[in-house]
C-alpha cells in the first residue's frame, strides 16, 4: 500500500491538467503554465496525504519530503500526458 499514493497524485494532476486545457482552450499561450500549476497541486496533494496518512507516502518523515514527492509526481503527469499524446499521434499516422 506504500506506493499507491504516488500514482494517485499523478492521475489527479493529469486530470487537473486536462481540465485546465479545456478551460483555457482558446488561450494556448497559457499552456506553458501547466507544469508549474501541476507541480503546485502535486505538492499540495503530497502534504495533504502526509498530514492524513503519512505511512502510505513512502514513510516520509517530514512535510518537506512529502512536498518534494508530490511536486515530482505532479510534474511527471506532464510527461504522462506527452507519452499518451505521442502514442495516439503515432497511431493516427499509422492508420492513414
Amino acid at each position: 500500500m506504500e506506493f499507491t499514493s504516488i500514482p494517485i497524485i499523478v492521475i489527479i494532476c493529469y486530470i487537473i491538467g486536462e481540465i485546465y486545457k479545456v478551460l483555457f482552450k482558446n488561450k494556448q499561450d497559457l499552456y506553458k503554465l501547466i507544469p508549474i500549476i501541476l507541480a503546485c497541486f502535486g505538492g499540495l496533494l503530497g502534504i495533504l496525504i502526509f498530514l492524513t496518512n503519512p505511512e502510505i507516502l513512502l514513510n516520509v518523515s517530514n512535510a518537506w519530503t512529502a512536498l518534494g514527492i508530490g511536486m515530482v509526481s505532479g510534474v511527471s503527469s506532464t510527461g504522462t500526458n506527452q507519452i499518451i499524446k505521442q502514442i495516439f499521434i503515432k497511431n493516427k499516422e499509422g492508420d492513414s
